[in-house]
């Protein structure tokens, strides 16, 4: 595949892995411009605090908006001291959101029907749709037959990252010497922005990091808990409910890693996956919700993704230094996902990376050429 003509390729010799880097003029670095609305969109993609601050402009002006209307409307009812007040608060700034609360089960569960039980499966309690990743169990998490034992629902069978894959990913962080910024603790922290039921979260952990673990879905953060429990890592992670792109202003981190839902098997009938039209969530917009966070990104997207629009990601991005790296991953020998690094997260002397679980067994269907698949078709809804 041609580059697009804004970025020159270079390819590691014998690994094959891409590297993309801007080759847009200088005109395009802001840094040089006086014109403050072009100040203004650079801040708004090179830092949260451009952003933060552009949100809160425009909140100061509904707000002031309102209050008027409340002056006016004193005003009119003959109190001229409920006018004057209105008036005088009309510059003053909206408060700030509230901070973020940890997820607590006992206080946020307390309408849900949680069974653990039902979450721990067995090999006669499997569905015939879940087999096939039933026979990889030990490949997604190696302590799958602890006493304790790991916690699943459906979705997470065929969404976790298989663990090797995930403790690759943290030591890559671990590799790449970022200074930590965002805690006074002195350890990195990284944020798991879907963190489903806990293997990358569980990874980063046990890496040592300082753990920021989101989900949507309150079952998958329960049995991420307890999952976390299992590998002794729960101490380094904290846990919130909500969508990540509503929370991702309030989040203080160094580093974050994408790992969204794919849309289910039909990405496969695809040549070239689209991460903004093919994504239940527009990935560009995901990654300028991330982006604000910090310049360090990790994203793990299916193997056919197009990579073209994975490097746009950064063009004109001086934070970033316009620069995207590509890793493929092979975990048995098998392509199992494409892992696009951002930030002080490039590394020119890694190539692709072939991983083995050593958890391959006599059970394990290695015929299958779709155990990549983010849904089985038997479980779309």
């Amino acid at each position: 595949m041609n580059a697009p003509a804004s970025f020159s390729w270079k390819a590691a010799a014998n690994f094959g892995e891409q590297f993309l880097k801007s080759t847009m003029p200088p005109a395009a670095d802001s840094t040089r411009s006086q014109n403050p609305e072009t100040a203004a969109a650079v801040a708004a993609v090179n830092g949260a605090a451009g952003t933060k601050r552009k949100r809160r402009s425009r909140g100061r002006t509904t707000a002031a908006r309102a209050r008027a209307k409340l002056a006016a409307a004193a005003a009119n009812a003959g109190d001229p001291a409920a006018a004057a007040a209105a008036d005088a608060s009309e510059d003053q700034p909206p408060p700030p959101p509230p901070p973020l609360r940890p997820f607590d089960p006992a206080a946020d569960c307390d309408d849900l029907a949680f069974d653990p039980a039902a979450h721990r499966w067995t090999a006669q309690s499997i569905p015939a749709a879940l087999e096939k990743y039933w026979r990889h169990r030990h490949s997604l998490f190696a302590r799958f037959d602890d006493p304790a034992g790991v916690l699943l629902d459906e979705e997470g069978w065929w969404s976790v990252t298989p663990e090797q894959v995930a403790a690759h990913i943290a030591r890559r962080v671990q590799s790449a010497g970022i200074p930590a910024a965002a805690a006074a603790a002195g350890r990195l922290t990284v944020v798991d922005a879907f963190c489903g039921a806990g293997g990358n979260a569980i990874q980063f952990a046990l890496a040592g990091f300082s753990v920021i673990a989101v989900d949507v879905d309150r079952v998958k953060l329960l049995c991420a808990i307890h999952n976390a429990k299992v590998y002794n890592a729960a101490d380094n992670i904290t846990f919130f409910h909500g969508d990540f792109m509503k929370l991702a202003d309030r989040i203080t981190a160094d580093v974050v890693f994408l790992s969204p839902p794919w849309g289910g098997p039909t990405y496969l009938n695809h040549e070239v996956y689209d991460i903004k039209e093919m994504m239940p969530i527009d990935g560009e917009e995901l990654f300028k919700a991330a982006r604000r966070i910090s310049k360090n990104i990790m994203y793990y997207v299916p193997r056919n993704c197009d990579t073209q629009q994975l490097a746009q990601l950064c063009v004109g991005d001086c934070g970033t230094g316009g620069e995207c790296e590509l890793e493929e991953v092979y975990l048995n020998d098998r392509a199992k996902v494409l892992m696009a690094y951002y930030g002080a997260l490039v590394n020119r002397a890694v190539g692709n990376v072939a991983l083995n679980d050593n958890h391959s067994s006599a059970d394990d269907d290695n015929n299958d050429d779709d155990d990549d698949d983010k849904v089985p078709s038997e479980l779309r809804h």
